[in-house]
């Protein structure tokens, strides 16, 4: 009986590029915070990160089970052939991929589940991420909830066809909700819970001095920067193309780019550096890669900017940014204008308008005052809406809803 036990829920964080974002995070949060008394958590990724000791400091059980490798035929045909039977190729590889990678994986993580005996499933990424274990946890009979954390222009058949079956989508923001419903993917089983953070766990370890002088800054200097994977749609550009027109005024100036780069932005980060030489800035630019502890680094910043071209789904790097008392700059699109406070907590942008992220920061960096206010507004408004404490009781409140739904008996037709 599930009243005499903990309550096993299975998550599955479906990022495998190695990269670790803003939802390995999320995922460390909620599970931390729940009711230990009440809930088992089980958390599944697909490779090995950085975070991952942070889990098993919290004491929650993880697993590592690799993502699929997708069947390559087409490498192995010699170019001569290859016209002639590429179609055919096309259409067998699909097959078996499909076969291999979705069947059967759904059928393992089927046997998975049962063997887990688990109660909940909770997929952490989108409905377009984690097919097979939708369909694992349908197979068997398991209730399955997923994490909506992206805005995307196209949702595939099988997602769509998936998604009907899930007992809720949890969308990040209403930004995320409102898309979902554009693209008519979900309707009665969409749920908002904001991301939170609990302010009191951002703890600066490494002090500024010390941050200054890894990265050959002066102590005096003038320092904003950007927190966030190195990746296009982050919008990185944006801000070092501002920078000359910045520096007329600040020109001490250092801005720092804290995250880590994927191979597959290896090009993306090198483009950074040329644009950045090419533009005379070079020497106002610091990569820091991958940071455990980026709190350190908002620490010396006066200004944390947000630059993402695409229109955000939430923005953590913004609630961590308040949570410090900082002011923030957002671009003007997605969630970034649920969490921003326009003139209040920070300012926003047009995304990519390189002129009005150059304004915005102009306008922070010379009145330090109304800056710090707006900082301080920031925390505030991050303690009244975005606290973990409500993140976790929200979706406490849905797996018992999910619960005591899966335990009513059904009417027996008369």
């Amino acid at each position: 009986m599930i009243g005499e036990r903990r309550i096993n829920i299975l998550y599955c964080e479906g990022n495998t590029d190695g990269t670790v974002g803003g939802s390995y995070f999320s995922l460390l949060y909620l599970v931390s915070g729940l009711d230990r008394r009440r809930y088992n958590p089980i958390v599944i990724f697909h490779n090995e990160h950085p975070i991952l000791p942070r889990y098993h400091a919290a004491g929650i059980t993880t697993l590592i089970v690799p993502a699929y490798r997708p069947i390559t035929l087409l490498l192995k045909v010699p170019t001569t052939v290859r016209s002639i039977i590429l179609p055919i190729l096309k259409v067998v590889q699909k097959v078996l991929n499909f076969a291999n990678g979705f069947i059967g994986r759904s059928f393992r993580y089927s046997r998975m589940l049962r063997n887990h005996n688990i109660d909940i499933v909770h997929l952490n990424n989108s409905v377009i991420r984690n097919n097979d274990w939708m369909f694992g946890a349908l197979l068997s009979k398991v209730p399955c909830v997923t994490h909506e954390r992206g805005i995307n222009d196209h949702y595939p058949r099988l997602s769509r066809m998936l998604s009907r079956q899930l007992k809720a989508i949890i969308c990040i923001s209403d930004a995320v909700r409102g898309n979902l419903l554009k693209h008519a993917v979900g309707k009665n089983n969409l749920v908002t819970i904001y991301n939170g953070i609990d302010p009191s766990t951002v703890i600066v370890d490494i002090d500024r001095e010390a941050i200054l002088a890894t990265y050959d800054i002066a102590t005096d200097a003038r320092v904003i920067g950007v927190v966030g994977n190195i990746k296009m749609w982050k919008g990185q550009e944006t801000l070092v193309r501002a920078l000359p027109a910045i520096l007329q005024d600040v020109p001490g100036l250092v801005c720092l780019l804290v995250g880590a780069t994927a191979d597959s932005d290896q090009p993306y980060h090198n483009y950074l550096i040329s644009l950045a030489r090419e533009l005379g800035v070079e020497r106002h630019l610091r990569f820091t890669g991958y940071q455990m502890n980026v709190a350190n680094f908002m620490n010396v910043m006066e200004v944390v900017v947000h630059t993402s071209i695409e229109p955000e789904p939430f923005g953590r790097v913004l609630i961590e940014a308040m949570s410090m008392g900082k002011p923030v700059i957002g671009a003007r699109a997605g969630a970034v204008t649920e969490i921003v406070d326009e003139g209040k907590s920070g300012l926003t942008f047009l995304p990519g308008d390189v002129k009005s992220l150059a304004g915005a920061l102009r306008h922070l960096l010379l009145r330090r005052e109304e800056a710090h206010a707006m900082g301080r507004h920031g925390r505030a408004r991050l303690e009244a809406n975005f606290d973990i404490r409500t993140n976790i009781c929200k979706t406490e409140a849905l797996y018992e809803m999910l619960l005591n739904s899966a335990q009513k008996p059904k009417r027996k037709p008369r």
